[in-house]
């Protein structure tokens, strides 16, 4: 270490050591620039990059070591042999390029392999340099510093390009060329105090060979210009090449984004340049269940079901930017209907299309579901009233080309509000929804069956034998609707009534065959119920009359043409009178007195029954009020009145309204009041009974079951029904009939009156059977109020 020192302050000039250790320096760092580049660089310009850096660090370490030759003062002249100075410098470039080009790759080991390759090359280089050392005397090495020099370059070379190689950063560049540098100068230095100059004068010095000085100065000139430029090549192209990859990372960093994006929009996306797919978006791959590679590189037309190929072929050359609706083809799955908009883009030197394209099964689906619901009923799925129409239509439009014939059968279930009543919607629904079954299953393929409303259904019968045909349906979907329904474990029975009308014959249009079979319907329905009825041509007019009595009777409501009469009801065996019983009265402007037979049938159908009803409730309890006596009111109660849920409380309120008191009011029920929802009919019937109404059984002994009606409510009283009376006469059985019921009421401690007493005889047997009330014409007619008066004050009297 002493003598490397000694050789280093006493045998060199220190100036001339700083300016070689400087261009150590400058080698060192651009070799690992060049290097660096050539790591950087494509396959192609990497040998190029390799090139570079083994001359710039080759001519570098051998402008030091000579630049450093010329810092040594060996106090002799000394010259350098051409021929070796030339192979000197080409072992330092060959060697250090190898050693380089090893060091750059990624694995450790071989970083360490090519600083020892380098290592090597500069001590190579140096002895080689030496040899060619011309001077007055011999040159003798020390082994051992020989040695060392040689460990130390190559031991420090390995260091340097481990850390230099080991990243990209700059930090590490210039800590692997400082560490390159000491290798070099260690090597130098160390060789250097290896070597003693024996001087010998015989030595001489050949003429031809090169003075230290001119060597120096021109190799040191030609060794800063190369690492000059080369560092500054260096610079510039990893400046260029920073923001190329700056760019080109900006730019991958955009497709990235672009792809991205395109593959989490839900639409599919293809690009086509004149037909031929080049590059798509995941959506498009699931669309089609394929792989983008199966798409790239295929025609348009190859993912287009046949029927859009055309179309297609004309979008491509045409700037349309609307939307348009194609089939996809799906495998061998059938098509995929979608809507497509295409915009033509630049795309390399030339345009391309986009295309995306949009799934619409769904909203198919959705149009499809709400054009069935629009044309169907929700709960049956059966065709609706408005399809209806148009089948009948195209029916009868079919039926006139062809000469066949159209029968419209309109349904209407019977009892069906009393199942609903009884089972609640849902048991209703499921009713419907059994009927509807029946009745698919009763017709043929290409016969309609629709649900109108509510429980209303109708068929359309085409191109059948007319009316035989038409019967045996009529006749088979009776006895069908006839047969038990299962509720969820509860059999129920309805029936149906039908009515039918037949085109050509009862009407020439859809509507107005429509008509007439309800027309039919209404006659079986007035006929029983459970049958059928064909339409006639007197039907219609008995239903015109029908429709105007309705209307007639609507603004009789409106305009109070309606009056009340009363009957008075008599003691049997003392002629006293003991109360009235109200009767309504219908004052037509142009009919005159309608019976109430006529017009109280229309008010229960069209649903006038209420507040007629309360009308006539209100006024007999007003003017009951206001006699001058405690003579009982009747009012007659429809079964119709029964289905609001509130009688009670309505009946109750008008008597506290009117000041009647409740023991006044008597309500005459008939036993169809009975036979419907019997249940809530007698809850209401008992909380009117507790406030001290009087409830009677109108019409006893015309029914089925009066009986267990009597044992199931309290009734104050029951009304024999006159046609018992007006026969008992002449008919021993209407007498038996009359008697047992007068029995019976006695022994029920119920009050019996008998109605419709119109001779002296009538009352003579009644009053021997020991009847307790009677009324009838004998006894006295019905009379409109203002008549009533005297009557009333005569038998306050």
């Amino acid at each position: 270490m002493f003598r490397v020192y000694a050789c280093i302050t006493q045998q060199h000039d220190l100036r001339l050591v700083v300016l070689a250790g400087l261009i150590c320096l400058l080698a060192s760092y651009t070799a690992f620039s060049l290097a660096g580049r050539a790591v950087e660089a494509s396959r192609r310009l990497r040998f190029a990059w390799i090139i570079t850096a083994a001359v710039a660090s080759g001519s570098g370490v051998w402008a030091t070591h000579f630049i450093a030759m010329l810092a040594f003062q060996p106090d002799l002249p000394v010259t350098y042999a051409i021929d070796r100075t030339i192979l000197s410098i080409l072992i330092a470039v060959l060697i250090s390029g190898l050693g380089l080009a090893v060091a750059m790759s990624p694995w450790r080991a071989t970083r360490v392999l090519g600083g020892l390759i380098i290592g090597a090359g500069i001590g190579a280089m140096h002895y080689t340099g030496m040899s060619a050392v011309h001077l007055s005397g011999a040159l003798i090495y020390d082994p051992t510093l020989a040695t060392a020099s040689l460990v130390i370059g190559m031991a420090m070379a390995a260091v340097a390009t481990t850390i230099g190689f080991a990243g990209h950063s700059h930090f590490r560049r210039v800590a692997g060329a400082l560490l390159l540098t000491i290798a070099i100068c260690g090597l130098h230095f160390t060789g250097m105090a290896a070597v003693h100059i024996l001087p010998d004068s015989a030595v001489a010095v050949p003429g031809e060979a090169i003075a230290p000085f001119w060597l120096a100065t021109a190799v040191t000139a030609v060794t800063v210009l190369i690492l000059g430029l080369g560092l500054v090549g260096s610079t510039v192209d990893e400046h260029l090449t920073s923001r190329s990859r700056l760019e080109a990372t900006r730019l991958r960093a955009s497709e990235r984004r672009f792809r991205q994006l395109a593959d989490a929009t839900f639409e599919g996306i293809i690009i086509h340049v004149d037909g031929e797919i080049v590059d798509a978006n995941q959506a498009m791959c699931r669309l089609l269940d394929q792989p983008i590679d199966w798409l790239i590189g295929r025609q348009v037309t190859e993912i287009v079901a046949p029927g859009g190929h055309d179309m297609i072929r004309r979008r491509m050359t045409e700037q349309n930017l609307e939307m348009q609706e194609i089939d996809l083809r799906y495998g061998d799955r059938g098509s995929i209907p979608v809507e497509i908009f295409a915009q033509t883009i630049d795309y390399g030197k030339g345009t391309a299309r986009v295309v995306a394209v949009r799934d619409i099964r769904e909203r198919r689906a959705a149009e499809a579901k709400i054009r069935y619901m629009a044309h169907h009923d929700a709960l049956t799925g059966l065709p609706n009233r408005s399809l209806f129409h148009d089948r009948l239509d195209q029916a009868v439009a079919f039926a006139r080309r062809n000469g066949v014939a159209v029968t419209v059968l309109c349904l209407d279930l019977d009892r069906f509000k009393t199942v609903n009543d009884l089972t609640g919607h849902t048991g209703g629904d499921l009713l419907l929804k059994q009927v509807a079954d029946r009745l698919r299953s009763s017709v043929r393929d290409h016969d309609t069956v629709a649900r109108l409303s509510g429980d209303e259904f109708a068929v359309i019968q085409l191109g059948a034998a007319a009316v035989d045909s038409a019967s045996v349906l009529a006749e088979r979907l009776v006895k069908t609707m006839a047969l038990p329904f299962d509720l969820d474990g509860q059999q129920m029975v309805i029936g149906t009534s039908i009515g039918l009308a037949l085109f050509p014959g009862d009407a020439e249009s859809g509507e107005d065959l429509v008509r007439a079979a309800d027309t039919a319907l209404y006659r079986a329905k007035s006929a029983g119920r459970g049958t059928y009825r064909f339409f006639e041509a007197d039907m219609d007019a008995r239903l015109q009359e029908r429709r105007l009595l309705e209307r007639d009777l609507r603004q009789a409501l409106a305009v109070s043409q309606f009056e009340l009469y009363y009957q008075p009801l008599v003691g049997c065996g003392t002629d006293d009178i003991l109360g009235f019983e109200a009767l309504v009265r219908w004052r037509h402007p142009e009919r005159g007195l309608v019976s109430p037979v006529e017009f109280i049938p229309v008010a229960e159908e069209c649903g006038l029954i209420m507040p007629l009803g309360e009308w006539v409730m209100r006024t007999a309890c007003a003017e009951a009020a206001g006699w001058q006596n405690d003579k009982r009111i009747a009012v007659n109660l429809s079964p119709v009145q029964f289905r609001h849920v509130d009688l009670a409380k309505q009946i109750l309120t008008i008597l506290g309204q009117t000041g009647l008191s409740p023991s006044r009011l008597e309500l005459e029920i008939t036993e169809g009041v009975l036979m419907e929802e019997t249940e809530r009919t007698l809850a209401t019937l008992g909380t009117l009974k507790a406030a001290g109404v009087s409830v009677s059984l109108d019409d006893f002994g015309t029914g089925y079951s009066s009986l267990s009606y009597l044992q199931r409510f309290a009734f104050d009283k029951i009304k024999i029904d006159r046609s018992f009376i007006w026969e008992m006469e002449r008919n021993a059985d209407s007498m038996a009939i009359v008697r047992s019921v007068i029995a019976l009421g006695r022994s029920l401690r119920i009050t019996v009156i008998a109605e419709g007493v119109e001779t002296a005889a009538q009352l003579a047997l009644l009053q021997d059977e020991n009847c307790d009330q009677v009324q009838g014409f004998l006894l006295g007619r019905p009379m409109p109020a203002r008549e009533l008066a005297d009557l009333v004050t005569a038998a306050a009297e």
